[in-house]
């Protein structure tokens, strides 16, 4: 089963992604962006895939900037990564980053179900599996 971590300053969110992710093909890690050592915690949850949302809290490009520091773990290189927000100039503004970056897909949310598995499905299926430790 592949690992997911899904990083989110929002518990409401958090709890419905959890609901929609969980079950036979998937181990889910819920991480509230709050939270003290947070890239500590993505490390230990070894993620096959990371979901986080672009803005946390008033930095609207603080997702990212997690993403940047996280691949430079070694292992962690060409994790995928499911970049969301609801900020879509903050998504234009990082654009040009992401384009040169492998295996990111973003969202705009809000978003349906069917989006995210289908993003979670492409990115998993691109590459083998491997954890971030």
């Amino acid at each position: 089963m592949a690992r997911l971590t899904v990083v989110n300053d929002d518990p409401a969110l958090l709890d419905v992604m959890g609901e929609i992710l969980r079950g036979d093909r998937y181990v889910i890690t819920l991480i509230e962006s709050v939270q003290d050592e947070l890239l500590q915690r993505i490390r230990r949850s070894e993620p096959d895939l990371l979901m986080i949302d672009l803005r946390h809290g008033d930095d609207a490009r603080r997702g990212w900037e997690i993403v940047r520091e996280l691949r430079r773990t070694p292992g962690c290189e060409h994790m995928p990564v499911v970049l969301c927000s609801a900020d879509i100039p903050a998504l234009s503004e990082v654009q040009p980053e992401l384009e040169v970056a492998a295996d990111v897909v973003t969202l705009e949310l809000p978003v349906e179900i069917h989006e995210v598995l289908e993003s979670i499905q492409t990115l998993l299926g691109r590459r083998e599996a491997s954890t971030c430790s």
